[in-house]
């Protein structure tokens, strides 16, 4: 059995009910967040939660009356599940309302939903595969806040929708010539000793784990750059990463199906990311 949170309680999932009037439904009008736990222990959690009320700030959304309380809430759902590693999912919407209208009600409630599942990762045992997916390039076609996590992800769904049939599982998107993230993920490139990232804007989320990279790699005196990077610079890179909360750190093997990584796995400097990320999270 499963377990959920919605407002003020803890349901069964497959007993959590919303109206057709939140607006969460009808207009995509809320933001979420997404915080791997490891062994019971939420992985990066006040950065998650800071980010997330930064999103709330910046559709005007009120944080809901059990924003105090979130923390332990979470720590019961994670007792409740009862998995060793699990993904925690929040979303909060606007709320619900008796009709349906364009301009929010000032007045409204927010809608606080809670869920975690089990988060199945091979990075954390003591032989692990390499994490290797296969991508597309796409013109990028979502709208232009991307910098807000917010739930309204029709551009993403449709692209890897579209690209299904053809195994791949991830996207690089490009804005007027120049790379912004994936579908799911932020992107990094790797020339010769250098790793570069672009850097955050409107079209790109600041995710979480890709800065958690960005300082664990410079800690440990890699050459980081944050700098935007045109589409056609793919051909020349060494090593492609996609890096987000639940898959952490996947390496590009195949892009439009042609053979980008060809050296072996543990010569990459993607390894040696991971084997970071392991030292950290098992310490």
């Amino acid at each position: 059995m499963s377990w959920a949170y919605l407002n003020n309680a803890f349901h069964k999932k497959e007993e959590v009910r919303i109206s057709p009037y939140d607006r969460g439904f009808l207009f995509g009008d809320g933001v979420y967040e997404v915080i791997p736990s490891y062994a019971g222990k939420p992985f990066l959690y006040e950065e998650h939660i800071s980010r997330l009320s930064k999103s709330l700030n910046e559709v005007s959304i009120n944080k809901p009356e059990q924003w105090e309380h979130l923390k332990s809430i979470i720590g019961d759902l994670l007792k409740k599940n009862n998995f060793f590693n699990q993904i925690i999912y929040i979303q909060v919407t606007r709320g619900q309302e008796g009709r349906r209208s364009h301009t929010p009600d000032k007045l409204t409630s927010p809608t606080l939903f809670v869920e975690s599942s089990e988060l199945v990762t091979d990075l954390l045992l003591t032989s692990y595969k390499p994490p290797y997916i296969n991508v597309g390039i796409e013109e990028d076609p979502r709208w232009s806040r991307c910098d807000i996590k917010a739930i309204t992800l029709l551009g993403n769904v449709m692209t890897l929708d579209s690209m299904s049939d053809s195994g791949l599982e991830e996207v690089i998107f490009y804005k007027d010539g120049i790379i912004t993230e994936g579908a799911k993920a932020n992107i990094f490139l790797i020339f010769g000793e250098k790793i570069v990232t672009p850097p955050v804007s409107k079209n790109i989320l600041s995710g979480i784990t890709r800065n958690y990279f960005i300082n664990l790699l410079s800690q440990n005196n890699f050459n980081i750059e944050e700098r935007e990077v045109s589409i056609n610079e793919i051909e020349e890179a060494d090593e492609i990463w996609f890096t987000s909360s639940g898959k952490v750190l996947q390496m590009v093997q195949r892009i439009n199906n042609k053979t980008l990584l060809e050296k072996d796995f543990k010569n990459t400097i993607g390894h040696k990311a991971i084997e970071l990320f392991r030292q950290d999270v098992l310490v």
